[in-house]
This record gives C-alpha cells, sequence and structure tokens, in this order.
C-alpha cells in the first residue's frame, strides 16, 4: 500500500464539530441553526446596519457532484469533507489542484496548506503548456526540446504540468531551473523532482538573468520560454488589494525584468483574476505596457481552471508573451470540459467526488 503524504486534517473543537454535522451538502452557515452560528457572523447577519456583504465565514459541506470552490492556504477550516464530519485534508485539497498523490510538500502544516493554495491547477496548467508547445513548434518544426527557465516555481504546479505535456515526437519543454525563495517550496520541489534540474533558493530581486544561466551553463539565446507565477497576495481579496503599494506587487516586474533580460521567444506569467480591477485598471496597463516596450505581443484572459478538466472553480489571469518577430500572437487555450452535457458530448466538469477517489478518511 502506497503512503499518501499530507493527509491529516485539522482538528475541531466541539462547537466547530457540531456546526460540521450539521451541515448538509452545499450548505454554509447561514444555513445552520442560528445557534449554531459563529458570533461574528451574526453581527454581520443581524446587528450591523452597515454591512455591504457577508463576513470571511465560507464553512461549506462541498458538493461531491460538482467542482469545488476557490481552493487557497485558508480552507482547512472552511472546506468540509462531503461525507466524514471534518474539514478536508491538505492532500484532499491538492487532489483539487491537480497534484499527484506522491509529491510530499514538506514544512510545518501552515507551510504545507499555504504552498496547495497558492498554487497554479495542474490541468490548466497543461493546458495552457500545450498551447505554448504548438506554437513553438510551429516556428520551429525540428526542435525536440526547448528550454524553459521556471520563476517563483513555488511548490511546482506549473513543474508537474510542464512534465506531463509533450508532443507525439517527444517535443516537450524542458526546464532547466527553478528559482523559488521559501526554504519549504524549494524543499518540497527537491523531494519530488530530485535532480530533474538545479532549484535556487534566492530572491529574484537579487540575481541577474546571465548569473542565473551562468549557473545552468546555457545561453540566453537557448532559452524558448520563461514562466512563473509571481506571489498574488499583494491582488487578491486577502491581501486587501494593496497592489503596487506592496512590496510583493513590485515582483511582477522583476518576472518582466529577467523576461526582458532574457528575451526568449515566449513567456508565461499568471496571477489572481481580480489583479484586472486594482486601481481601476491602472496596475494592469501598466504591465501590458511594460510587456510591450520589451518586445512581445500579449494576449490574456481570465481562465476558469474547472473548464480544462481540474476539480476546482478556480479563476487565474494568464497572460501569453510572444515576440513581435512572430506574425501571430499565441493564444489562450480553448476550454475543454463544461457544466452541462451538450449534444457533442463534450466531457463534463470534474467533481470533487472524482478527484476524491481512492483516498481514505484520512492518516493518522
Amino acid at each position: 500500500m502506497s503512503i499518501i503524504y499530507n493527509h491529516q486534517a485539522r482538528k475541531a473543537g466541539e462547537t466547530v464539530l457540531n456546526r460540521i454535522k450539521a451541515l448538509k451538502i452545499g450548505q454554509k452557515m447561514q444555513d445552520l441553526p442560528e445557534e449554531l452560528w459563529h458570533d461574528s457572523f451574526r453581527y454581520y447577519v443581524k446587528e450591523d446596519p452597515n454591512r455591504k456583504g457577508g463576513p470571511n465565514l465560507r464553512m461549506i459541506r462541498l458538493d461531491p457532484n460538482q467542482p469545488s470552490l476557490t481552493v487557497t492556504g485558508y480552507i482547512y477550516n472552511k472546506f468540509v469533507h462531503p461525507f466524514y464530519d471534518r474539514f478536508i485534508t491538505p492532500r484532499e485539497a491538492a487532489r483539487l489542484q491537480g497534484f499527484p498523490d506522491d509529491l510530499e510538500f514538506k514544512g510545518s502544516l501552515t507551510s504545507v496548506q499555504r504552498q496547495v493554495g497558492d498554487a497554479v491547477p495542474v490541468e490548466l496548467g497543461e493546458a495552457i503548456f500545450r498551447q505554448l508547445l504548438q506554437f513553438a513548434k510551429r516556428q520551429v518544426p525540428h526542435q525536440i526540446q526547448f528550454p524553459a527557465l521556471s520563476l517563483f516555481s513555488g511548490a511546482g504546479g506549473l513543474e508537474v504540468a510542464n512534465r506531463n505535456v509533450c508532443t507525439a515526437d517527444n517535443s516537450h519543454f524542458k526546464t532547466i531551473a527553478c528559482i523559488e525563495i521559501e526554504k519549504d517550496r524549494c524543499d518540497t520541489l527537491k523531494g519530488y523532482f530530485g535532480e530533474s534540474f538545479p532549484i535556487f533558493e534566492q530572491d529574484i530581486q537579487d540575481i541577474s538573468a546571465n548569473t542565473l544561466l551562468s549557473a545552468c551553463n546555457i545561453a540566453p539565446s537557448d532559452i524558448s520560454l520563461v514562466y512563473g507565477g509571481p506571489p498574488c497576495q499583494s491582488f487578491s481579496q486577502a491581501g486587501k488589494q494593496k497592489g503596487q503599494h506592496d512590496p510583493r506587487g513590485e515582483l511582477i516586474f522583476e518576472f518582466l525584468r529577467i523576461v526582458k533580460e532574457i528575451s526568449p521567444p515566449l513567456f508565461m506569467m499568471e496571477n489572481v483574476s481580480n489583479l484586472k480591477g486594482i486601481d481601476k485598471g491602472r496596475l494592469l496597463n501598466a504591465i501590458l505596457e511594460e510587456m510591450d516596450t520589451i518586445g512581445y505581443h500579449i494576449t490574456y484572459g481570465v481562465l476558469n481552471s474547472a473548464q480544462y478538466g481540474n476539480a476546482q472553480k478556480r479563476q487565474r489571469l494568464i497572460f501569453l508573451g510572444s515576440k513581435k518577430m512572430y506574425a501571430n500572437s499565441v493564444v489562450l487555450p480553448e476550454p475543454t470540459h463544461f457544466e452541462y452535457l451538450d449534444l457533442f458530448g463534450k466531457p463534463r466538469f470534474k467533481t470533487v467526488l472524482q478527484a476524491f477517489i481512492g483516498l481514505s478518511e484520512e492518516t493518522d
């Protein structure tokens, strides 16, 4: 029997356990008897005359026949298992993100939860890499291996996706290095990918592209793709949308600095969907202007991971850049999965139940 890593649920006290036991499929805090409401929830719902929306208490028993809501690092006292009276485990959250079971997340429980929550859904990553690879093959039909550099690699959702994508003739993007500042995430990458590529535990702000590529014994002209997701907390609801006023907001432009220094044929950058609305769209315009200035055609848009075979309705803002020397731009992938059956028999959304198949109740 294979080991299932990171499969322990957060323990609940008596009051929380009573709430969990009272929740039926798809129900949330407001569906519970009032005596089980959290005090802050009662205040927002019944006592705050100026309320605009509800509190951040999204306790919900997941519907096994639907994709889940967005997985973040904060759902481990909110997402209740469809059948068991407990919160979901990091491994179950990782299943919703598309991670393989043999990838062990390293570090403390809090670190593991953040690693899972910050990741790009694997199936969405696969769809993007397939699109990029098709474009690269059209430009250089006889090339088999396309070197790629990963920035802000996190726990490796995009690396897993990239590894899973190749063409019939075995053409693929070969990751030549990952750069990630957090030790636990580097340990996760090293534990799973071993010596497949070097993993630099370093702040991207302290390194130049030339220094990085020299350490990998590869020339900038050999890189086909730079990809990654600069930290998104500055632009998320949880991060209170500080944007560029938060130092993490500057990391997008550090990503683009590396792209400029290498000048690869292609790049891919992802972030949270509501980056588009920060500062009334001024941040997005600044990003697009910089991408144009450094020489790229840009296609961008918000993609829903459920539409690409992931068991989660997670929205990500995707930027695809292709050098202006190409006549055409690389385009976003078309959806492959749909909420309802149609006449053409296209696949339906993957469900929580499908994602959890084969997992025991939990390990000790």
